[in-house]
Order: structure tokens, then sequence, then C-alpha cells
């Protein structure tokens, strides 16, 4: 059901859904074809090709992949996006009722708490105005990493590969906010909940797993950057002054910041009911667990209102670009919170103030479902969503033509042919291959310096041996061919970094079997 416009329509018009049916199609179609992890995005940029996989992270598209094989291949991408969009909302709700359920032990809360985070404003926003594809990936990797690190604490005998597996999904489905996660909730929580070195140490082995087991995307994604306009990431544009909740002059983007001020403001009122909640609430554990969450959660609104600036200054802090995403944190930690709240004891002043943070939700809501309306009726009527990838892969030093997605220079490519040589050879062709690559032949009396139509990447080879260099001022794939008859074929091959990334994942994947078999064995004995 809150889903059903997706569902019915296919994928809606949003602020990612070019990239979205750009990247799955393509993706889906090599993974398919049997390349397990597809990097390179062969038919982005009108064929010139898109390396977006090297730093985009790689699990949702798995899943839609997955979707793909499973349905046949049978759906359009459009329609298949959102019955993938629809299966990860899902699992986020299964997610969230094994932590409520964990956290609370009540079975009605849990499933009241879990469909409530399925249906949560911001949860929603990032579905149909956003179009954050990844970012709604690790709102179901979020309670399950939780959950671990609550068994890790408990010394449940699946805690440490859970951890491990978890920490990795939520690394490979969106790494701003699990960077986020990193250095707000997951380490509050553990040392709320202990403060002994050895689950300290548990908890850290999980997390340093975690982390070697995505290696196989973050090396690269780290390691590469310089290849392409990453600092089209970080305009002005995504600066996180510019978005703080509290310094409306900044907005960039006010339709935007209205819905997020909407939320914030209920999530604060919320806060408030649960802080007076709190005081009628008796002493032990369960008041100390409920004090954590609502603090944690008004700690987070603090930063996203842009109270502490200075926090968003921080090494790696400021390129999360938005402030407002650590709101998937804070409807966690509310929705816990409320979980934990014996709301049927509370007084009526409670219920006051809980209703008015309904009440300051209602222009947030409205505007979300008034634009994901509009957005309906635009597909209806048109049929069609433009595709197209971003910039920020292009190649590095590549000539932008403006200051928006949509402006990506490529008209002054329009006419280039599959390939070029100078001075002018006898034969110089180019037969394109499955997912960019190229089989080339060139006849010359005198060295001709060869450019093809594929954006530069290190990873792109000549099997015959002539290194690639990016033509100017187009950075293009170029080479230079020998005098004579040249037979060449031009194929994507591993970097160094990407095997290196592979080899930390693998150690990573024996040490955590390895981890197991010995917990297994201590625990027969």
């Amino acid at each position: 059901m809150l889903l059903l416009p997706t569902l019915v329509l296919g994928t809606l018009i949003s602020h990612s859904s070019p990239q979205n049916l750009t990247w799955a199609s393509q993706f889906a179609d090599q993974f398919r074809a049997g390349t397990v992890y597809p990097r390179w995005m062969p038919d982005s940029f009108d064929g010139l090709g898109s390396p977006a996989f090297y730093f985009y992270p790689p699990l949702p598209f798995w899943i839609d992949a997955l979707v793909s094989i499973v349905t046949a291949n049978a759906l359009s991408v459009s329609y298949r996006l959102a019955v993938s969009t629809t299966v990860i909302l899902f699992l986020s709700g299964l997610a969230m009722h094994a932590w409520l359920l964990r956290a609370s032990g009540k079975r009605t809360a849990a499933l009241v708490g879990a469909v409530a985070y399925m249906a949560a404003p911001y949860h929603l926003f990032d579905n149909y105005t956003r179009g954050a594809f990844a970012e709604t990936t690790a709102y179901a990797m979020l309670p399950v990493v939780m959950l671990a690190l609550r068994f890790m604490i408990e010394k449940a005998r699946w805690g440490l590969p859970l951890l491990a597996l978890a920490y990795a999904a939520l690394l490979l489905s969106h790494l701003p906010t699990a960077l986020l996660c990193s250095i707000t909730v997951i380490p509050a929580y553990v040392l709320f909940t202990t403060r002994s070195p050895a689950p300290l140490v548990r908890c850290a082995a999980g997390g340093a797993l975690g982390i070697g087991l995505a290696a196989l995307y973050l090396l690269p994604a780290m390691e590469l950057q310089s290849w392409i306009s990453a600092h089209e990431l970080w305009t002005s544009f995504y600066r996180a002054s510019n978005w703080f909740v509290m310094a409306p002059e900044r907005w960039v983007d006010p339709d935007t910041m209205r819905v997020i001020g909407s939320i914030v403001l209920a999530a604060a009122l919320l806060a408030a009911g649960l802080c007076l909640a709190l005081l009628q609430v008796p002493d032990g554990e369960g008041r100390r667990e409920l004090g954590f969450w609502v603090a944690l959660s008004l700690a987070c609104l603090i930063l996203i209102a842009g109270l502490l600036p200075w926090f968003w200054d921080l090494p790696l802090v400021g390129k999360v670009q938005f402030p407002w995403r650590l709101l998937m944190v804070v409807e966690f930690a509310l929705l816990t919170a409320l979980c934990l709240t014996p709301l049927g004891e509370v007084r009526r002043g409670v219920v006051y103030v809980l209703a008015a943070a309904g009440v300051a939700l209602v222009p947030g809501a409205v505007l979300i479902v008034t634009d994901a309306r509009a957005r309906a009726e635009f597909v209806w009527r048109t049929g069609t969503l433009d595709r197209h990838d971003v910039k920020e892969y292009q190649p590095a030093g590549y000539k932008l033509a403006g200051s928006r997605y949509h402006d990506l220079g490529l008209e002054q490519l329009k006419d280039t042919p599959a390939i070029s040589c100078a001075p002018a050879a006898a034969t110089c062709r180019a037969d394109s291959e499955r997912f960019g690559a190229m089989a080339i032949t060139v006849d010359s009396a005198a060295p001709t310096n060869v450019v093809l139509r594929r954006f530069f990447f290190p990873a792109w080879q000549i099997d015959t041996g002539p290194a690639l260099v990016p033509s100017e001022p187009l950075r293009l794939l170029s080479f230079t061919a020998p005098v004579g008859h040249t037979e060449a074929r031009l194929e994507r091959t591993a970097l160094p970094v990407e095997r290196w990334g592979w080899v930390i994942s693998g150690v990573s994947l024996l040490l955590l079997l390895a981890a197991v078999l010995v917990s297994a064995r201590n625990k027969s004995r």
C-alpha cells in the first residue's frame, strides 16, 4: 500500500530516477551475463561509458539484479525497480520488527513500530521525492546492525558473524549513511550498554571484519577518485551549511527544506513528549534505555538543525552533503523509544505533546503526498522518464557544460566517431562488442594517434600493449598505433586496487568463518 503508485505506474520521476533507471538496466544486464560485480556502465553518457560502480555502492543494485533473475527479466526496468524498492521496504520492516521485539519484548509494539518505520516520513520522502534507492536500502540494514550489537553485548553465538555481515551490508548500501551511523548511534549504543573491555573488543572486531568484507567496494572507491570529477560531489550545492534547518537564509532548495523542517519539528515534539514520559517511568533498566534513545534522537536533531555547525566541518563528515540524512537515525531512535514507553500509563499532558507532534507533521506529510501525486500524474501523462548518468563520474579534467546534472557537456561529443586516426590511416576501424569492449583494426604508413569513443578510465587496456592515455580536451581513450597493421582489442581489466579489495574481502571472510567454527566448537564442549 505504501508504494502502490510506483507498483501501478512504475518508477516515478524523482531527484535520482534518471541515474537509478540508467544504472539498474546496465547493472542487471551484466549481472545476468555472469559479471558478479559490474563496475563499468557501458551505455552511460551516450555510449561513452561511466565508471559509476567503482564508486557507488552495489548492494541495492545487486538486489535489483536478483529481482531481474527471479522475474526472468520479464519486467521493464521501471517496474522492476518499483518491485525491488518494495522488497527493500518490506525487508526494512522485517529488520525493524526483529530489533524492536528483541529490544522491547512486546509483540504488538514491535509490529506497530515496524510498520511505522516503513511509513516514517523521511523514509517515504526518500522513496517518492528523492528516489534515494541506496539510502532506502540502508534503512533495512541499520536495525540489523543494532540487533547484532545487542547480540554481541549479550554474548549470543551468532553475534559476531551477524555484526560483520550487517555492517558490511550497511557500507555496501550507502556510504554517507554508514558514516553517520558509525559516529552516532553505533558507538553511542555500544558505550551505553557496556564499558567492559571484552564486549568492546568483540564489537570492534565485528566492525573491522565488516569493513574488511566491504573492501571489494571501499578500496577502489577511495583510491580511484582522482580519475573522475569527484569534486562535483561537494560543490556549494552540497555544502552541509546550506541545509541547516535553522539557517533558512542559506537554503538552496526551499521545497525540500519545508518538508525536512516539518519532520524535524514533529520529531522534536515527539522527543519532548517522550522526555515527559521518561519522568513518569519508574527507575530501572527500562527507564535508563528509554532515556538513551530519547537523548540520542535529541542530539541528532541538534546536529541536523545546525546548532553545532563545527560538527559538519570534521574530516569526512562534511562529505555526507545533507545533515538531514541523520533523520534515519532519529526515526529509528524515536520509534525504539516509543516501543519502550508504557504509553498506557503516561499522564494526559504527555498525550497532548505527542498529539502536537502529529499536528506538526501534517504540513510535511501533505507536501510529500502532494509531491508524490504530481510525480505520479507526470508519469501517467508522459509514460517516459529521463535517463542519464551524473557528471561526477565523467573523467577528471573534462569540461562540463553547466552547474546542474543535466548539463553534462555531451553536445560537444555528439558527432565523435567510434574511432579516429591522426594522421589518417588506410584502415581505421572499431567494432563494438559487449559491455563497451572494442575490436580495433588500424593500417597505417606512419605512427598514428588513435582516439576511441570511450571516456578515459585506467581500467581500460589494449591487449597488444600500447598504453592508453586521455585525449585532450575531451578526455577520451587514445593510444599510438605503430607503423603497419594493428589488430587489437579494447577490454576492461581489474586494476590492482580492485584485486587488493577482493583479497582483503576474501581474507576477512575466511577469518569470519574461522571465528564461527571456533565459537561452534567451544559451544559444543
